[in-house]
């Protein structure tokens, strides 16, 4: 069973993972959040029954087919985990196919839930975890698409030559001073400055998925309406304002859109990278979910050094602290749902102050093979790239 609450060992990742990191995310009802805890006492006291009764009402409610398909599918998945205990297989894998209808994904619950045992040799499951296995194993997705290049020289574009602006620039030196960035930072070594920064962008401001992003969408800005208006920003300007402190501080620095493999889903992800001169590569950092991964012996790893170790399955692990919003985050699904929007990355081609407001922005995307093959230039005029040393390359 996953339970509709907002932690991320109870929540079907479909519905928790998009609730809170998508721009048009939505947050359940406050039926459905009060009642949680109840159900979460009848499931440890086995009384299934009773469970399922509360799900059911929430089924045919009058305003239940309002409700997001993720949050149906996430009540429907745990009707069918109920009735799953109860022995009743027949009504277990209609409540299951529903859910799949409506959109379910989560491979990592689906695969490993004991409270679906009962219906694993039942041939009706074995052809919805067929379904689900093919929209929601992201690991495997993305060891299918783990391949960026050669492709063919007219679909690939020469890597274009990316600008950092200079923390002498007088926006960034007004961010620097109004915010005190230097005691944020701290006196210690790089590596800490730079977890310390990242650490206060995610302290000033809460994550909000569902909000609007308000202009003009520079860092002085956002933190100046978060405060006065005690709101929260989407994971774009958390990772927007995280950008433009590390410019401030002289650290080469990105904001970093992780996308997945299907171009509809909505669900993306916006992180930072920055450059350390004294490792030598890009660091992966993320505001939203205070986050950054290592290599299980302390050393921190770059976004593309994360991408590969999901793929390869080598150690890798979620820095400890990682939460949204004060809630602590589950490394296991942070994982799955970083390998789901690890397929394609996209960056501006300049780094700058203020740089997400300006009337002409151009991005930089590296893309793996697909099928069918993108050209050069995408629809809005940005670069499609297929060479990873390029687009990683030192600043």
């Amino acid at each position: 069973m996953r339970r509709l609450q907002l932690t991320s060992l109870c929540l079907v990742l479909a519905f928790y993972l998009t609730a809170r990191l998508r721009a048009q995310a939505s947050t359940p009802p406050q039926e459905l959040q009060a009642e949680n805890a109840r159900i979460q006492e009848l499931w440890k006291g086995r009384k299934f029954e009773e469970a399922l009764a509360i799900l059911t009402a929430w089924d045919q409610s009058a305003t239940f087919g309002q409700l997001a398909a993720e949050t149906r599918a996430g009540v429907h998945y745990n009707m069918a985990c109920a009735a799953s205990l109860l022995g009743r297989r027949g009504e277990a894998l209609a409540y299951l196919g529903t859910a799949v209808g409506e959109g379910l994904k989560d491979w990592t619950t689906f695969s490993a839930d004991p409270d679906l045992d009962p219906l694993r040799k039942e041939p009706g499951f074995l052809w919805l975890e067929g379904i689900v296995r093919h929209r929601g194993d992201f690991v495997g997705i993305l060891q299918r698409f783990k391949d960026y290049g050669p492709a063919p020289a007219s679909a690939t574009a020469a890597a274009p030559t990316f600008a950092y602006q200079a923390a002498d620039a007088p926006d960034l030196v007004a961010l620097r001073k109004a915010c005190r960035l230097d005691e944020a930072a701290g006196t210690g070594p790089e590596f800490e400055r730079i977890v310390n920064l990242m650490r206060w962008v995610h302290a000033q401001v809460r994550h909000d998925g569902s909000s609007k992003n308000p202009e003009p969408m520079n860092a002085l800005h956002l933190l100046e309406v978060c405060r006065a208006e005690k709101r929260g920003i989407n994971c774009r300007m958390m990772a927007t304002i995280l950008n433009e402190v590390y410019l401030s501080l002289g650290f080469k620095s990105r904001q970093v859109t992780c996308q997945p493999l299907d171009e509809k889903d909505p669900d993306c992800h916006v992180i930072t990278t920055v450059w350390s001169n004294d490792l030598g590569k890009w660091l992966y950092m993320d505001p939203t979910m205070e986050a950054w991964f290592t290599d299980g012996q302390g050393h921190p790893l770059s976004i593309a050094e994360v991408r590969e170790r999901l793929i390869s399955g080598g150690p890798l692990e979620l820095a400890k602290g990682a939460n949204w919003n004060g809630r602590p985050e589950n490394p296991a699904t942070y994982k799955a749902y970083m390998a789901k929007n690890l397929v394609r990355i996209t960056c501006p081609v300049e780094s700058a102050f203020g740089y997400e407001s300006r009337p002409e922005r151009r991005y930089v995307t590296l893309d793996g093979l697909s099928f069918p093959p993108r050209p050069a230039r995408d629809a809005a005029g940005g670069v499609i790239m297929h060479d990873p040393a390029a687009f990683w390359a030192r600043p």
